[in-house]
């Protein structure tokens, strides 16, 4: 097949994951939904479908337009020599820690939304919540632990995860979509941010990086373990 025939229905279909993701993380669509169906439902429920939505669509659509339609493309178009697979690893070891680190910091149940349905479970079988939950990224700003070091962690971490996953071209070709969307989601992303954090946010964006540390943090730190 050609470029375009082999490509299209991931390129295609990553897309609009893409737009539906942000979408679906943004304040307009959970309104329309709390005005469609509940506040309650958009409050406790909403966070756990989407990312079960946002789960499927990444590995179940996605990953079978894309891998299963090449499997051809699964070979590695270089083979590294045993010292640079050796680095290759660690960073990609190291990759899958940024992530995970990120994600407990975030608390991972209030993330994945199954902190949020617990508590939605509960009021509905009687029982008071006693005081409003503040939620990562909407009620608070996380600028502690990984999250001093660089702005998005877990997309740098993610894209990092794939650069270091193998040169085939089925790897590299997701890589540029997943890098792609990472900038473009990231922009909105800060967009939002801004919106409901103000001065507080565009302080910790002049601070720490977006994807990298920040060369002054990085003499900062360098100072300090002297």
């Amino acid at each position: 097949m050609s470029f375009i025939e082999a490509y299209w229905a991931s390129a295609t279909a990553f897309a609009l994951f893409g737009f539906l993701h942000s979408v679906g993380a943004r304040e307009p669509c959970k309104n329309a939904l709390a005005r469609w169906i509940s506040p309650f439902f958009v409050e406790h429920f909403w966070r756990l479908i989407y990312c079960a939505l946002s789960f499927a669509a990444l590995y179940w659509t996605i990953a079978s337009l894309h891998w299963a339609r090449n499997p051809d493309n699964d070979i590695w178009l270089v083979v590294y020599p045993d010292w640079l697979w050796q680095i290759i690893t660690a960073i990609h070891l190291g990759a899958i820690a940024l992530i995970y680190v990120a994600f407990i910091q975030n608390d991972y149940f209030e993330f994945l939304g199954f902190k949020q349905a617990w508590r939605g479970l509960g009021v509905m079988l009687g029982r008071s919540a006693r005081e409003p939950m503040r939620i990562f990224g909407t009620d608070r700003l996380e600028v502690r632990g990984v999250y001093g070091w660089i702005r998005h962690p877990m997309l740098a971490g993610g894209l990092l995860f794939l650069l270091t996953s193998g040169p085939s071209l089925n790897n590299l070709i997701y890589t540029a979509l997943f890098a792609s969307y990472m900038v473009i989601g990231a922009h909105y992303e800060e967009r939002r941010l801004i919106r409901i954090f103000g001065d507080e946010y565009l302080r910790y964006k002049h601070k720490v990086g977006a994807y990298l540390p920040r060369l002054r943090q990085l003499r900062r730190i360098f100072r300090s373990s002297i």
